[in-house]
């Protein structure tokens, strides 16, 4: 018996150095960004999400693809670095038959973002909104961030909440009620709250 617990202890040290002498495993930091070599203009990286949805009970598949383009003119964040432009394209079936379709660039958004700053800026990101997915099944609320693309920058974004009705009529505004639940708990309690 005692060989075998001593054999165990071997093994288990041995596992222990070699653990340790391991190359640390690279970082799962999503990338979110391509810099050209020649050129040194950003672009966002492309990505595209899917889901469905039911509503009165038929079957919906939306896509949101985000994308850069580089057929369109650079421009100059505040930083001075130089992006291509961005778009965000939405496609809602039902059963196979389009509902919605439609590509946004940042100037579809002009009349709910201050022109000095839609200048500068890009958009930066497509979501769908699952907070009001869980209040509202009535329609599709999608979130589109008009802002800054440095993720170091300090500038404000300016998140857009689109409704779309089933019969393909949409609507824009302010996003309100973003919050997300607390990555640990009590990480949204002002600590003046728990004073005693």
């Amino acid at each position: 018996m005692k060989t075998i617990k001593t054999a165990a202890l071997t093994l288990l040290a041995l596992m222990a150095i070699a653990c340790n002498s391991e190359k640390t495993p690279p970082s799962n930091e999503r990338i979110v960004e391509d810099v050209n070599p020649q050129t040194g203009v950003i672009s966002l990286r492309d990505y595209t999400l899917k889901d469905t949805i039911t509503i009165s009970g038929k079957l919906y598949k939306y896509t949101c693809t985000f994308e850069h383009v580089d057929t369109l003119p650079v421009f100059m964040n505040p930083q001075g670095l130089e992006y291509h432009e961005s778009r965000v394209r939405i496609d809602i079936k039902r059963e196979g038959e389009s509902v919605f379709s439609k590509t946004f660039y940042k100037n579809n958004f002009r009349d709910n973002v201050p022109a000095d700053f839609l200048k500068t800026s890009t958009l930066v990101g497509v979501n769908y909104n699952f907070m009001k997915r869980e209040s509202d099944r009535s329609a599709f609320y999608f979130i589109i961030t008009v802002g800054d693309p440095d993720e170091t920058s300090d500038n404000m974004a300016y998140p857009l909440e689109m409704k779309v009705a089933t019969d393909g009529s949409f609507s824009i505004k302010k996003a309100e009620n973003l919050e997300t639940e607390p990555l640990s708990p009590g990480l949204n309690i002002d600590p003046s709250e728990d004073a005693v």
